[in-house]
């Protein structure tokens, strides 16, 4: 719970921040009058970490992103997450747990300097795990699969190419549980994501 407060004050501090410190019609590098106009789509590329001890920790991250922000500086966002497959082994078995999530919640971005920024987001997501285990000897395997609830929370820097396109370099966490009734194993875990990412502001 603490983490989560954490991670709550953390993403509610830049837009508070960005609003006091850009209170004229000067805001950014990016404005738009027309507040129609700040809707973006951004996707992130990049490697997922568990953090666990368990063997074949890292795997691909693959983000999308849709939102919107009130004078390009804080607003809403919705996405899906696929977070990648960790593996266990042991000498008769292999586990292992493929994870995704959907997103929900609030991000800000702040133009510091010439076109750089900074950014970040946070907020409420729904996951899905299915977790695999194959026995060698057999050949045979059991599959499940769990939909909880958690949080994720990231920050970012980048840079403004264009008008309507940015780059940036990322670093997000998401908070993932593992329940199913039919299954003993039970498991939180935060996963962390380092990607690079691109956004396109209409």
């Amino acid at each position: 719970m603490k983490k989560l407060l954490l991670a709550a004050a953390l993403t509610a501090l830049l837009p508070i921040t960005a609003i006091a410190a850009q209170a004229d019609s000067t805001i950014g590098s990016n404005v738009n009058e027309n507040q129609l106009d700040n809707f973006y789509v951004a996707g992130n590329l990049g490697q997922t970490q568990y953090r666990t001890d368990i063997t074949h920790r890292n795997s691909v991250f693959q983000n999308i992103r849709f939102g919107w922000r009130w004078n390009d500086i804080v607003g809403a966002e919705l996405g899906y997450a696929y977070l990648g497959r960790r593996k266990s082994a042991s000498r008769f078995a292999e586990t292992s747990v493929n994870s995704r999530a959907a997103t929900l919640g609030v991000n800000a971005k702040y133009n510091f300097y010439e076109g750089f920024f900074v950014t970040t987001h946070g907020g409420y997501l729904r996951s899905q795990r299915i977790n695999t285990d194959t026995y060698y000897l057999t050949g045979s395997s059991l599959k499940r699969t769990s939909w909880n609830n958690g949080w994720y929370a990231g920050v970012g820097v980048g840079y403004d190419v264009t008008r309507n396109v940015s780059l940036a370099l990322n670093y997000d966490n998401y908070r993932l549980q593992y329940n199913h009734p039919d299954d003993a194993f039970r498991d939180r875990v935060n996963v962390a994501a380092y990607s690079a990412s691109i956004e396109y502001r209409f």
